[in-house]
C-alpha cells in the first residue's frame, strides 16, 4: 500500500512543472496527510524536490535558488484553506505595474494574522473578511488591492489609463459588475477604467 502510494505521489510530482510549489494538501486524495507528510520528508533531497518550509516542497527551476514568493503564499493558502489577494506593494507588482519584487509580499486572507520567512524572502498573511474575498473573482479582488494600494487621491486618470492597457474588454467589463458594491471611491475608479476600454474599442471601429 505505502509502495503503491508512495509512486503516485512520485508520479504527480514528476509531472508539476519546473519550479513548481506544493504542500500536503495538494496530495489529499493519495493518502492521508499524516502519510503525505512522511513521504514528502522521505523524498527532501531526492527526485528534485527541496523543502521549503514546514510541510512546504518545491521543485527546483535549474534557475532559481529558492521559489518565487507568490507561489509559496498560493501553497500555504491550500494548507490551511484560505482564500487570499495580493495586497499593497504585491498587488501592485503582480499586476504588472512595479517592475520591482516587494521586500516583503504581503496578501489579505480570510484566515489569521501570519509571517513566513525563506532564503531571505518574507511573506505576510492579513486578515480580511471572507465575504470580500467571495464575491470577487481573483482579477476583480487583486484590482481592488491595486486601487487600495496607490490610494484615492493618487488615482490619477493617467494611472487608470495604464491600469485599463493591462484589461481586454471583457476582463474590464467583468471586474466592474463584480465591483459595483464596493467602496464607492473605487467602485468609481473602475467604471472609469471600464469607459476607458469602451472608448478605446469605440476609436478603433470609427
Amino acid at each position: 500500500m505505502w509502495y503503491s502510494c508512495q509512486k503516485r505521489l512520485e508520479s504527480k510530482i514528476h509531472a508539476m512543472p519546473s519550479g513548481s510549489v506544493f504542500g500536503i494538501a495538494d496530495f489529499e486524495e493519495i493518502a492521508t496527510p499524516k502519510t503525505v507528510s512522511k513521504m514528502l520528508a522521505r523524498l527532501e533531497g531526492e527526485n528534485g524536490i527541496e523543502r521549503v518550509l514546514r510541510g512546504i516542497y518545491w521543485k527546483p527551476d535549474g534557475v532559481h535558488t529558492s521559489p518565487v514568493p507568490d507561489r509559496v503564499a498560493k501553497a500555504l493558502a491550500r494548507e490551511n484553506t484560505w482564500q487570499l489577494v495580493p495586497c499593497g506593494k504585491t498587488a501592485l507588482h503582480l499586476f504588472g505595474l512595479e517592475e520591482k519584487s516587494p521586500e516583503e509580499w504581503t496578501y489579505v486572507t480570510d484566515g489569521t494574522y501570519r509571517s513566513y520567512s525563506y532564503d531571505g524572502k518574507k511573506i505576510s498573511f492579513l486578515h480580511t473578511t471572507g465575504k470580500i474575498l467571495s464575491t470577487m473573482s481573483a482579477k476583480t479582488a487583486l484590482l481592488v488591492q491595486v486601487l487600495k494600494a496607490y490610494g484615492r487621491e493618487r488615482v490619477t486618470d493617467e494611472v487608470m489609463t495604464r491600469i485599463a492597457s493591462f484589461l481586454n474588454f471583457e476582463e474590464a467589463k467583468r471586474i466592474w459588475e463584480e465591483s459595483r458594491y464596493t467602496t464607492e471611491w473605487i467602485a468609481q475608479a473602475i467604471f472609469r477604467i471600464f469607459q476607458k476600454k469602451e472608448e478605446k474599442i469605440s476609436n478603433l471601429e470609427n
